[in-house]
């Protein structure tokens, strides 16, 4: 029986995964690199903007829908990103560490 593998890594371990991510990146141009930095930073802003209260939450709700379904149309590894990003965000927020 052939082992599928989970949905992330199809297959791959946990550092060949790192590995086809850090290799993308190498062969990525400076500016689709910008692109994507820009394109994580604006969801972390949206992710604070929704924990602030139930109006801030549903002004940023319909953005965030739009910013995860182009990762996923992007690639799977892409809308990972987004949602650790999202994590990462909340809880530092969460934790006052990064203001709005």
């Amino acid at each position: 029986m052939v082992d599928g593998g989970d949905g992330v890594t199809g297959g791959r371990g946990v550092f060949e995964t790192v590995v086809i991510a850090g290799q993308e990146l190498r062969r990525s141009n400076v500016n689709a690199v910008a692109v994507d930095v820009l394109y994580l930073f604006t969801t972390a802003f949206f992710a604070t903007l929704a924990i602030r209260g139930f109006w801030p939450a549903l002004i940023a709700a319909f953005p965030l829908v739009v910013l995860l379904s182009f990762a996923w149309m992007s690639s799977r590894l892409f809308l990972f990103t987004n949602i650790v990003v999202i994590a990462v965000s909340i809880a530092v927020t969460r934790a006052g560490m990064m203001p709005l």
